[in-house]
């Protein structure tokens, strides 16, 4: 059984499950396609040396050999793990399946464009949380520009990377930064973030966003994308 075989999941908010969460922990530095990735975790956190907290990558996705990449805004409390204080409730993973909305609508999502998870890597344009205990806040220019560098090391730890999924307007500005001054040879794809609020706001962003996973799952499949 391959890793991605014992973590596929039937349902969203799988890591709400406590063994469920205690296995994919186990495996953050276990998963030979996470390690790297993680090793970079670990050197992030001691570089940045201000209390800031960067999740792990999810040992169920693709890591450094994911062939899509799907940059969210920043990370979620839901993402918090036991060791960022103040920030206990989360499963301290960047994953599709963690217990909230947002996570929820995009496992939906990918499993309705038929796009699987362990070809494909999510992660944010600014990789520590920002906010408070009781409230999330979204990256302004100066944190996007400080991240920008890292953002860089963690492209180039993916040599096959052949799609880009910018999720919300921050990814979509992140990430446009990043083409102008890297110019990556991919596949750019953005799309609205698939949070509740948005959801409620723009109905017809759901089906935007769904357009956007199946062309997605074209490319990744091989197949011709007109304008691509």
């Amino acid at each position: 059984m391959t890793p991605h075989d014992r973590f596929r999941t039937t349902a969203p908010r799988a890591l709400r499950d406590p063994e469920a969460l205690r296995a994919r922990l186990e495996a953050v530095h276990g998963e030979p396609a996470v390690r790297p990735l993680n090793e970079w975790v670990e050197k992030l956190r001691t570089r940045l040396g201000d209390g800031e907290s960067v999740p792990w990558f999810d040992p169920a996705s693709g890591g450094v050999k994911a062939r899509g990449l799907f940059l969210l805004e920043a990370p979620g409390r839901k993402a918090m793990g036991a060791e960022a204080e103040l920030r206990r409730t989360g499963s301290g993973i960047i994953s599709v399946d963690n217990d909230d909305p947002t996570a929820r609508n995009c496992w939906m999502l990918r499993e309705e464009a038929g796009l699987p998870y362990a070809e494909s890597l999510h992660w944010n344009i600014v990789p520590w949380y920002l906010g408070t205990a009781d409230r999330i806040a979204a990256p302004g220019r100066s944190e996007i520009q400080r991240a920008a560098p890292f953002l860089h090391e963690i492209i180039s730890m993916l040599p096959a990377l052949e799609v880009v999924v910018p999720v919300g307007r921050k990814a979509q500005a992140g990430w446009a930064a990043y083409q102008e001054t890297y110019a990556p040879k991919v596949h750019t794809l953005p799309t609205w973030h698939p949070s509740p609020r948005v959801f409620a706001s723009r109905p017809a962003a759901r089906q935007e966003i769904l357009d956007v996973l199946r062309t997605a799952e074209r490319i990744l499949s091989g197949g011709a994308v007109s304008g691509a």
